[in-house]
């Protein structure tokens, strides 16, 4: 999955002042491309993965049985969002944050009303990563340790 098959709408973001950000935060559903934006030089080993996400305001969050990397949530929402939007750079931010199809009626409503693409569906991310986590060593489907 790859940034181009993303859709992000900062001035519609922007106005809306991250009604979906203070919800559940996004999820990365993209295991490699996680992996090159947080960890370049190497996955961490099981246990130092959980010291290496706190570092980076990360959680694993479990999703149908699957641990998958997201941002930590705050009681605001998720732990990048600011006053001024998401702290995250839109390239480092998670998939699913800059996949939602914005609508106009959450400016009316005050209600989120964005849409997630199908291929971003929490099952289908969790699907990604549980075929993602055994191909990495010291790793069991869950994203757990042995």
């Amino acid at each position: 999955m790859t940034m181009e098959l993303v859709s992000f709408d900062p001035a519609l973001c922007r106005q809306c002042r991250g009604l979906c950000c203070q919800g559940t935060p996004g999820l990365w559903a993209d295991p490699e491309r996680f992996a090159s934006l947080f960890f370049p030089n190497g996955f961490p080993s099981p246990n130092d993965l959980p010291r290496q996400l706190n570092r980076h305001k990360l959680v694993l969050r479990p999703v149908l049985g699957t641990n998958i990397p997201a941002p930590r949530r705050t009681e605001e929402g998720c732990a990048f969002l600011t006053p001024t939007g998401c702290a995250l750079p839109a390239e480092r931010r998670p998939c699913q944050c800059l996949a939602l199809v914005p609508s106009l009626d959450t400016l009316l409503t005050g209600e989120i009303d964005c849409r997630l693409p199908a291929r971003l569906r929490s099952d289908r991310v969790a699907a990604r990563w549980r075929r993602w986590w055994p191909l990495h060593a010291n790793f069991n489907s869950t994203g757990q340790k042995p």
